[in-house]
C-alpha cells in the first residue's frame, strides 16, 4: 500500500511514517517521506523544491491509493496547516541512487468554525481612592475565527457599563494577521446618570444664604460633548438672579453657573427677610464742679433712665411686597417709617418685590435687652 501526503493538494512524497500530535487547540503532523531520484543532482532538486515549500498554507491529505485517511481542511484551523520544517538526513554517496530520508513537520491551529470568537479571557478589578469614585477596570482578550474583521467584534466583546456606571476610558488593540482583540475599559460610579448628548460633566448645587438672609441655590458644573450647549441651557433657572455660560467649541466643553433665590420654608410667598433690634438706653446726668482741691466731683442724675428700641429690616416677596411686622413695643412707638420698592419687571426677583422698615420706639423707663425669637 503506498501512502501519500498532499498539501493544498499537491503532493508532498511517499509516507513511511505519521505521527499525529492533537492538543487543546492545536495539531501537529510530523510526517517521514522518501524521495527518490535518478541521480544526486535530480534528488538535491526535488529536495530544494520541496524545502521552497516551507511556510506554505492549506488543506491537508494523507492518501491511500484513492482513499482518504485522514484529512485536515484550512476551515477547521484559525491558522495552517502549514509546512514547517524540512529536514532531510545525510547523504550517502555509496548510495547515491538510494532513497533520500525527509522529515517534515505541519502544524495548525485549530477553531471551532461555527463560532466566530474562539476564546474570550478577561480580568476585573475594582480601583478605590480616597475622596474619588469607585472604578471598575476590565481587560480582555478575544480569539476569533481565521479571516474574522476584530473591528466588527468589539460592539459584542466589549460589555456596556453596567447600571450605576458609566464607561470613562476604552483601549482596543486589533490583530488581523492572527484575528485577535485586546481590550480595556475604565468605568467610574456614577450617582446621577449623565444627560443625553453628554459625554463627560458634573453637576454641583450649593445653597448659599446671603448676610440679608437670602438663601440663593448656586448650580455650576461643566459638560462635554455634541450636546452639551443644549443640555447646560436646560439647567438654566426662569428669573435667574445670575447666569454665566462659557463654550469652549474645540473641545466642546461647556462651563456653566447659575444663581436662583429660593423661597424661605416657613415664610409663604417669602424669598428672603432680615430683621434686627438695637436697645440703647441713656441717663441724663450733670456732672458738678469740684468743691475744694482733691475732693471728688459730685454727679447728679436728673430723671428715670429710658431705653430707646430700634427694630429695622427687609423683606422680599415672591410676587408682592410683604408686610412690615408688628412693633415689638406698640405703646413706646415714637417713629415708623415703612419703604417699598417699585416692581419693575426688568429687575431681578430679589429686588422686585422689596419691603423696608425702621420703627423707633422709646420705653418711659429702662427695659432690658431681649434677643429677637424666630416667628
Amino acid at each position: 500500500m503506498n501512502l501519500r501526503i498532499y498539501l493544498s493538494e499537491s503532493l508532498l512524497g511517499s509516507v513511511e511514517t505519521l505521527s499525529v500530535e492533537c492538543r487543546p487547540e492545536s495539531v501537529a503532523w510530523s510526517a517521514t517521506i522518501v524521495l527518490s531520484a535518478a541521480t544526486p543532482a535530480l534528488a538535491e532538486a526535488a529536495l530544494a523544491a520541496l524545502q521552497a515549500r516551507v511556510g506554505e498554507t492549506g488543506g491537508l491529505k494523507l492518501l491511500a491509493g484513492a482513499t482518504v485517511l485522514r484529512e485536515l481542511a484550512t476551515a477547521q484551523c484559525r491558522q495552517g496547516p502549514r509546512l514547517v520544517s524540512v529536514e532531510a538526513a545525510s547523504p550517502m554517496p555509496e548510495a547515491a541512487h538510494g532513497p533520500r530520508h525527509v522529515e517534515l513537520t505541519l502544524e495548525a491551529t485549530l477553531q471551532d468554525a461555527d463560532s466566530a470568537v474562539q476564546s474570550h479571557q478577561f480580568t476585573v478589578s475594582l480601583l478605590r481612592v480616597a475622596g474619588a469614585p469607585e472604578r471598575l477596570i476590565t481587560r480582555g482578550r478575544v480569539v476569533l475565527r481565521a479571516a474574522e474583521n476584530p473591528a466588527s467584534h468589539e460592539a459584542t466583546a466589549i460589555a456596556a457599563p453596567g447600571a450605576g456606571l458609566r464607561r470613562v476610558r476604552t483601549a482596543t488593540t486589533r490583530d488581523t494577521a492572527a484575528p485577535s482583540l485586546e481590550y480595556e475599559t475604565e468605568d467610574e460610579q456614577v450617582f446621577a446618570p449623565l444627560p443625553a448628548g453628554v459625554d463627560d460633566g458634573h453637576v454641583i448645587r450649593a445653597l448659599v444664604t446671603t448676610p440679608e438672609g437670602r438663601r440663593v441655590q448656586v448650580t455650576s458644573g461643566f459638560f462635554a460633548g455634541a450636546g452639551a450647549l443644549a443640555r447646560a441651557f436646560e439647567l438654566q433657572p426662569a428669573g435667574a438672579l445670575h447666569a454665566r455660560v462659557a463654550v469652549n467649541e474645540q473641545a466642546r466643553r461647556v462651563e456653566f453657573e447659575y444663581h436662583e433665590l429660593l423661597s424661605l420654608p416657613l415664610h409663604a410667598g417669602l424669598l428672603a427677610r432680615t430683621e434686627t433690634l438695637s436697645f440703647v438706653t441713656s441717663r441724663r446726668v450733670i456732672d458738678h464742679a469740684l468743691l475744694g482741691p482733691g475732693l471728688p466731683a459730685w454727679r447728679q442724675q436728673v430723671g428715670a433712665a429710658v431705653t430707646e428700641i430700634t427694630q429695622e429690616g427687609s423683606a422680599v416677596g415672591e410676587t408682592r411686597h410683604p408686610a412690615p411686622p408688628a412693633p415689638l413695643y406698640a405703646a413706646d412707638v415714637i417713629e415708623r417709617r415703612v419703604g417699598y420698592s417699585f416692581p419693575d419687571p426688568a429687575l431681578p426677583a430679589d429686588r422686585r418685590f422689596v419691603t423696608r422698615w425702621r420703627i423707633l420706639m422709646r420705653a418711659r423707663a429702662e427695659r432690658p435687652a431681649t434677643a429677637p425669637e424666630t416667628p
